[in-house]
């Protein structure tokens, strides 16, 4: 067994006094895919944060290849770990091929621009994300979709080791849902990047990612392969619903949506 990646330890965590996150342990192992998934206000995000080191908690909590978050420097951390919000709103107009280009900044001081091998990176992440072709367009310019690809290509640019995002698909419609999640799997398998994301479709969550944590008020709920989290009882608690799984053609989970009524 290879030591995990990621590793959060016996983790709370509260916003003005609510506790969000109670007690939360998990390891995640180099070249996983894991689907965060659970209702609303579950704690998907608020974990999600913590793991990307956009939020702190105390010491001896959170780990990047065994080594404390805290002791790591921040650029340290950036050319390791990209982290990727639901949020893409930009109030400078930049265009797309700066927006891809800044997922170096990790690697330049503070007194220096980027280079051609720099270039070349952006070039080629933009070529994998098929947003090449945007380059010179305004990021507000763009539709939802092709925003998230050209986020996805400054990630990529990064170079990390560790993508997490959150909510990746959020409010796409299914032909850009699957073309990001076909884009990150395709990270995942060819070079070996885990990747940590939230999702709400349960069957693109049983599609794509090799494993499941799924959240309940704050608490992990069961974690492990896709059909062993997916179960009806599982689901039905947790969301409150009543349900009827079914599988594909592929054996992945779905739930129908005219079976679905409330308890």
């Amino acid at each position: 067994m290879k030591s995990p990646i990621l590793q959060i330890r016996d983790t709370s965590f509260s916003y003005d006094r609510e506790t969000v996150l109670h007690s939360v342990s998990m390891d995640i192992q180099p070249g996983e895919f894991v689907g965060v998934i659970g209702p609303n206000g579950s704690g998907k995000s608020t974990l999600l944060k913590l793991l990307g080191g956009v939020l702190t908690t105390d010491p001896g909590k959170l780990f990047f290849r065994e080594k404390d978050y805290k002791d790591y420097h921040r650029k340290q951390m950036a050319r390791s770990i990209t982290w990727i919000p639901q949020d893409h709103s930009m109030a400078f107009p930049f265009k797309v091929s700066e927006i891809v280009l800044m997922g170096r900044h990790p690697y330049l001081s503070a007194f220096t621009f980027e280079g051609d091998e720099d270039i070349e990176i952006a070039r080629n992440a933009m070529e994998r994300t098929q947003v090449l072709q945007f380059a010179q367009r305004g990021f507000n310019e763009i539709s939802g979709g092709e925003k998230q690809r050209v986020v996805i290509a400054g990630a990529i640019t990064q170079e990390p080791e560790v993508m997490i995002l959150d909510e990746p698909t959020s409010a796409l419609d299914i032909k850009y849902q699957i073309q990001i999640l076909n884009i990150l799997q395709q990270l995942n398998k060819d070079e070996q990047v885990t990747v940590v994301l939230a999702m709400h479709d349960l069957h693109l969550a049983s599609k794509f990612c090799d494993r499941l944590v799924l959240l309940d008020q704050g608490k992990i709920f069961q974690d492990g392969r896709p059909e062993d989290v997916l179960k009806k009882e599982n689901i039905e608690e947790v969301y409150g619903v009543k349900v009827h799984l079914i599988k594909d053609h592929d054996g992945d989970i779905m739930i129908s949506p005219d079976t679905i009524c409330t308890p």
